[in-house]
């Protein structure tokens, strides 16, 4: 594992060639994200995709695109990278692309999810909804090993470590 401290300028110039880029985070102000954290028995609260320099793909009340500068204040992040072919990376960016293309409706957070998960409910859940974690799900498009169902962050933070290709390019802790 990489203990690679980035700088803000280090996240913001992450090349190209290693994007998509998974993505966890940790807010270290949140007391919601504490409580995910405890749930999960995990070292993160929310998990994302870094899919342009800068950019982030990311479910929040809906999935939309948002600037990584604003988790530079309360969150660390961890950046993951795997050496994909341009293909692979293709197929996982067209289906980001697909997903923030949807109506506004059709992008929203499934809180119902988060209710299934805070009771053990696995599959009280929207069917065409996701919660963060559930991007994870890209994975599987250029890793038929991916076999996470509605994971949370922890768990996708632990297949990823459990993968020796998978690599931690570098870690974000706010100052």
């Amino acid at each position: 594992m990489s203990n690679i401290l980035l700088s803000k300028e280090d996240v913001l110039n992450i090349p190209d060639d290693l994007l998509p880029m998974p993505v966890l985070s940790d807010n270290i102000r949140s007391f919601l994200a504490w409580g995910i954290k405890v749930r999960t028995d995990g070292q993160y609260n929310h998990f994302m995709w870094l899919i342009e320099p800068g950019i982030l793909a990311t479910q929040n009340l809906l999935y939309e695109k948002e600037s990584v500068e604003k988790y530079f204040d309360n969150n660390r992040l961890k950046f993951w990278y795997c050496l994909w072919s341009q293909e692979q990376r293709d197929k996982i960016m067209e289906a980001i692309n697909y997903k923030l293309s949807l109506p506004w409706y059709r992008r929203r957070y499934d809180v119902l999810a988060i209710a299934g998960q805070l009771f053990g409910i696995e599959c009280l859940q929207v069917p065409w909804l996701d919660i963060c974690s559930d991007g994870g799900g890209y994975l599987k498009l250029v890793d038929p090993r991916y076999n996470l169902d509605h994971p949370d962050p922890a768990d996708v933070n632990r297949w990823l470590e459990s993968k020796p290709e998978y690599q931690v390019y570098g870690r974000y802790v706010p100052d």
